[in-house]
């Protein structure tokens, strides 16, 4: 077993099972890609800018314009011009997207129980300071 790079090993070994976990119980719902984080925004903030969610989810625009459009064509959300700014397109849940969001919520947070089943609160609170100490040392560099 190679031990060279053991803290980028744990970290892409953790990241790969997680998704895989994750994205098993997505797929069959038929999103893309992405889709499930977009909904997920927007069941926090509903009717936002295209532009707050390529700020939001660190994509880029052509990225979410694409994938808005699919989500408007399959009923999950709808778009309209803001009254304020015309050119500002607003983006918001239909009610089958936000059904759709709410079956992803519960998919994280069945995951996450899973991900930390046998660790106590402590040691989940140094997992997450651990985590946020590494990616500080990795934006930093």
């Amino acid at each position: 077993m190679n031990n060279e790079y053991p803290i980028a090993k744990a970290i892409i070994t953790l990241i790969t099972s997680y998704k895989n976990l994750v994205t098993k119980k997505i797929r069959p719902m038929g999103l893309y890609p992405g889709q499930d984080m977009i909904l997920l925004e927007l069941l926090k903030n509903n009717n936002i800018s295209q532009n707050k969610l390529v700020t939001t989810l660190c994509v880029d625009h052509s990225t979410i314009a694409k994938s808005v459009n699919r989500m408007a064509k399959a009923d999950l959300v709808k778009t309209s011009k803001s009254e304020k700014d015309k050119r500002v397109t607003l983006v918001s849940l239909t009610a089958n997207g936000t059904e759709m969001a709410q079956k992803i919520q519960a998919i994280l947070l069945d995951a996450e129980k899973n991900a930390t089943q046998g660790l106590s609160s402590e040691e989940q609170r140094l997992f997450l300071e651990m985590i946020d100490k590494v990616c500080h040392n990795i934006i930093n560099d």
